[in-house]
C-alpha cells in the first residue's frame, strides 16, 4: 500500500490502525506535498515523517516539492483566485484532487496494488469527498483504494497523545499560504 502522508502526527493513528491489522509492514509512506507553504514548513513536517519511518521500520518516498506547479494547478482548476476561497472549501477539494491524483499515478508507475490517504481520517478535513475521489481514481486507475474505519476523534486523540510520545512538530495550520 502506498500512504499518501501529509504529516507525520496525522499518519501516527493509521499506522497503529495497520498494525493492529498486521498490514503496517506493507505499507510506504509518500510524502507528496507540494501545498505546503513556506519551504521551511515542508522540511519540518518531512523530518518528523523521516523520524516515525525510521521508528515504524517503514519506506519513505518523497515526492518533489514543487510549490508552483500545485499553485498554477489550483489557479486553472478554480473560477476565482484561491485566495478568495475560505478553508475547506472548493480550494482545498482541488489541492486534494492534485495530490490523490499524483498519488495514484505514482503507485500506478510503481506497482502498488492500493493506495490511501492520511487526510482521509483528519476531523478538519472534508473526508468524505476524499475518499469518493479515492474511490473515483481507484475505477479509473485500477488500484484499490483504502477506506478506513477510525473514529477521527480517536484519531485525533491518538495523533496527539503519539505526538508528545516522539517529541514531533504539530503545525499550527493546514499547510497552504491560504490556510496560514
Amino acid at each position: 500500500m502506498l500512504l499518501h502522508t501529509c504529516c507525520a502526527v496525522c499518519a501516527l493513528p493509521i499506522i497503529e490502525y495497520l498494525l493492529k491489522e498486521g498490514r503496517a509492514k506493507d505499507i510506504t509512506l509518500y510524502f507528496y506535498n507540494p501545498n505546503i507553504y513556506p519551504e521551511e514548513e515542508y522540511i519540518k513536517r518531512l523530518k518528523d515523517v523521516e523520524k516515525i519511518s525510521k521508528i515504524y521500520k517503514l519506506k519513505l518516498i518523497v515526492g518533489k516539492y514543487k510549490h508552483d506547479k500545485w499553485f498554477e494547478y489550483l489557479k486553472k482548476s478554480l473560477p476565482k483566485p484561491p485566495e478568495e476561497y475560505l478553508e475547506n472549501s472548493d480550494r482545498c477539494l482541488s489541492c486534494f484532487r492534485f495530490r490523490l491524483e499524483k498519488t495514484v499515478k505514482f503507485a500506478q508507475d510503481n506497482n502498488f496494488d492500493e493506495f490511501a490517504t492520511t487526510l482521509s481520517v483528519n476531523r478538519f478535513k472534508n473526508t468524505e469527498f476524499i475518499d469518493k475521489y479515492g474511490k473515483f481514481l481507484s475505477n479509473k486507475y485500477k488500484i484499490k483504494y483504502k477506506k478506513f474505519n477510525i473514529d477521527f476523534n480517536e484519531a485525533y486523540e491518538l495523533g496527539l497523545k503519539l505526538s508528545k510520545k516522539y517529541n514531533l512538530y504539530r503545525q499550527k495550520y493546514c499547510g497552504c499560504e491560504f490556510s496560514m
